[in-house]
């Protein structure tokens, strides 16, 4: 239906009860009471014979009861709760049972009454009557209450269970009449010349229990609606009915015979009024809101006029705004289109200089390995001989005085100093062991000539033990070494070092780990300080990453990672 569990609230059948409500509901059973206490008295008061008041009042009964049973059915076709259904059920059974009382009451329309009435035919009717309506409101009670969130579609879906309702009263109510019309002689008298047998004394107290036990349900039933609380009301109204009526009178047409009668249209009246206000109150919505929509719409069309207005300036600005942007747009173009271009001058740029510096990174290599080779072959060799001259020549000297001169062993000292510095810059320059032996054996060395050097120790793993890398990634990763413990032996005041060189994931692994100093990696570096630059750059040439991990205090470490190379890659000298 589109409306929400709120506002499904004005519902009687799903309304709290305020304490307003209660308070009505109080006093109209506290007047009601009062009236009963002042009529019992006066109840077996035999009054005249007011044929006209029978038809009147079951009328009226009548009418009431059809009105509450269609607006309930309206609420059920709205909130489709089956305690609705059941409730009608009770107010056309109620209506109904009116129409056969009135039909075959003796006198009214016939002396015995219509339908093929016996004397006990309307007092058996009374009975059924007064019983089928606390009935319905014990089941009634017993539903689950309606639930506002499951409002439904009002449009279709009602006929199949209402008619279903009006064919079992209708089958009820026959077998009842067709009971106590064609088969009153089958049911023990009632009456004994209008006067109360113990059967009929037992009929009344059994139609007063139920009432109690369906005013009971609904007091007990939670959570209790506004529906609930006057139905609390009727079932008091209904008590004081049977009990002026049908218990504390003594005859027909005795003052508790009318009053009872009384107390039954008001009944009946109570939640068809509550009802009606109700609608009331929700055609009152409805004006409000449809009050509301039609402010609304004009409120929208007011503001879409001033929309359309806003919108035809809002284009001329764009208009000239786009023509701007427009402008704009080409001249952000070109420029973008000359920083494009010198962008990719400048990448090549750099990848030629990075070209530049990997054929020169090669050629120095090369030629430190000739200038080592030299070194070691011609220079330390050319000492060697010199060394062995010399010690001819001190032979020679020793034979012809007994002594060798001082001075050949200060030449000998010369010339031994000078060929550890020569193998020592040869060395420097490109360790031979680094072609003859391989990686691993040459960082061995550099590691032990560190430690010996510098007093600093330094531990070595390699893994695997054969670990070899062709050229130029073995050059690469000697030189890396070489520099980062050039850079601890300065700068990092330590007392001991670590390097790894490992194989991991199809990577070469490289690392130099120092307890020394530290320092800011993101510190600005100092003007002439390339160490670390050029420790990147020698990584770059093998497509390797760099990273450095150090904070003052707590030492340096620097990694790096070079993918690992197939033994047919090379580097073009």
């Amino acid at each position: 239906m589109g409306e929400s569990p709120d506002e499904a609230q004005v519902f009687l059948s799903t309304l709290r009860p305020e304490r307003r409500d209660k308070q009505l509901a109080l006093a109209v059973v506290a007047v009601s009471f009062a009236f009963f206490v002042v009529a019992v008295p006066f109840a077996k008061v035999q009054l005249a014979k007011v044929w006209p008041f029978i038809p009147i009042y079951e009328s009226a009964l009548i009418i009431s009861d059809w009105l509450t049973a269609a607006l309930l059915i309206g609420q059920y076709k709205i909130l489709r709760s089956r305690s609705l259904l059941v409730l009608a059920s009770g107010y056309m059974l109620t209506s109904l049972a009116a129409v056969a009382h009135m039909l075959t009451f003796p006198g009214l329309f016939a002396p015995d009454g219509l339908l093929g009435a016996g004397p006990q035919t309307t007092a058996w009717l009374y009975m059924f009557w007064h019983t089928g309506f606390p009935v319905a409101v014990l089941l009634y009670a017993r539903q689950a209450p309606p639930e506002p969130s499951r409002i439904r579609d009002a449009t279709g879906g009602l006929f199949v269970p209402v008619a279903t309702c009006c064919l079992v009263i209708l089958g009820a109510l026959g077998g009842v009449v067709a009971l106590t019309t064609a088969g009153h002689e089958h049911l023990p008298p009632i009456l004994d010349h209008e006067l109360y047998t113990p059967v009929y004394v037992a009929a009344i107290a059994t139609i007063g229990m139920l009432t109690f036990a369906a005013l009971a349900a609904i007091a007990r039933r939670r959570p209790r609606s506004v529906l609930d609380l006057w139905l609390m009301v009727v079932l008091c109204a209904w008590l004081f009915d049977i009990a002026l009526s049908a218990a504390l009178n003594h005859r027909r047409f005795d003052l508790g015979f009318y009053a009872g009668r009384i107390y039954g249209l008001l009944a009946a009246s109570f939640v068809l009024v509550a009802l009606t206000f109700e609608n009331v109150k929700l055609y009152a919505r409805v004006v409000r809101a449809f009050d509301r929509e039609r402010a609304e719409r004009r409120l929208v069309q007011q503001r879409t006029a001033e929309l359309n207005e806003a919108k035809a300036l809002l284009e001329k600005r764009v208009a000239a705004r786009t023509a701007a942007l427009a402008a704009s747009n080409r001249d952000l173009t070109r420029e973008v289109s000359d920083r494009k271009r010198a962008e990719h001058a400048l990448r090549r740029s750099q990848a030629e200089l990075r070209d530049l510096a990997a054929i020169s990174s090669s050629a120095r290599e090369q030629e430190k390995r000739r200038i080592a080779r030299e070194l070691h072959d011609e220079l330390a060799q050319t000492l060697a001989t010199l060394r062995l001259e010399i010690d001819r020549f001190g032979e020679q000297q020793t034979t012809a005085s007994g002594l060798p001169p001082p001075k050949l062993e200060d030449m000998r000292s010369l010339v031994d100093e000078a060929v550890t510095s020569t193998r020592r810059i040869a060395s420097d320059l490109r360790p031979a062991m680094l072609d003859d032996l391989g990686l691993a054996a040459a960082v061995q060395w550099l590691t032990d000539a560190f430690e010996q050097r510098h007093g600093i120790d330094c531990e070595l793993i390699v893994e695997p033990v054969d670990f070899d890398l062709d050229e130029p990634y073995a050059s690469t990763a000697y030189r890396i070494v070489q520099e980062s413990l050039t850079n601890v032996a300065r700068h990092a005041q330590a007392t001991r070092a670590w390097v790894s060189l490992l194989r991991e994931n199809g990577q070469v692994v490289l690392r130099v780990r120092d307890n020394g100093v530290g320092f800011e990696p993101l510190a600005r570096r100092k003007p002439t300080s390339f160490g670390l630059a050029g420790l990147r750059e020698r990584a770059y040439l093998v497509d390797g990453k760099l990273d450095i991990e150090s904070a003052p205090g707590q030492g340096t470490t620097i990694e790096v990672r070079i993918p690992m190379p197939t033994r047919h890659e090379h580097v073009d000298s």
